[in-house]
């Protein structure tokens, strides 16, 4: 029984040692490519997410500032009224908002009444129910 044994006993390893040699920039050009998308996808959910959290904040201080605005312009009201004496009805209907009207049809409808309710109590005033005349 003969075994095969190669002529040169390193002739394997170099062989391999050519693969790997071979092989090794393309398999790293490969993964960069895989990991690079990876990493594009993960930044690009957190990138949405903050871009998302950002507009919110932004959102928040525009209704903070528009909120301050009308309070501002209400107390200067209020303290003009003070500065010109005005009695305490005088005042009270000067800063109290005019109500939100709506029609007996109108009312009758519940979506529109719900909305109509919502804004009223957003403005601080109430509903007032006229006849269609």
């Amino acid at each position: 029984m003969e075994m095969f044994m190669p002529e040169e006993p390193n002739a394997d390893s170099k062989l391999m040692e050519q693969f790997i040699e071979n092989a090794t920039p393309k398999l790293l050009e490969a993964l960069t490519e895989h990991v690079s998308k990876q990493v594009e996808e993960s930044i690009s959910g957190l990138k949405d997410a903050s871009q998302k959290m950002l507009d919110e904040i932004k959102d928040q201080k525009r209704a903070a500032a528009a909120q301050a605005a009308q309070d501002k312009a209400e107390a200067d009201r209020l303290k003009a009224m003070l500065d010109r004496k005005d009695d305490a009805a005088t005042i009270n209907a000067g800063l109290t908002p005019e109500p939100i009207t709506l029609t007996r049809m109108q009312a009758r409808d519940p979506a529109l009444y719900r909305r109509a309710k919502a804004q009223a109590e957003k403005q601080g005033t109430t509903i007032q129910i006229v006849s269609e005349d």
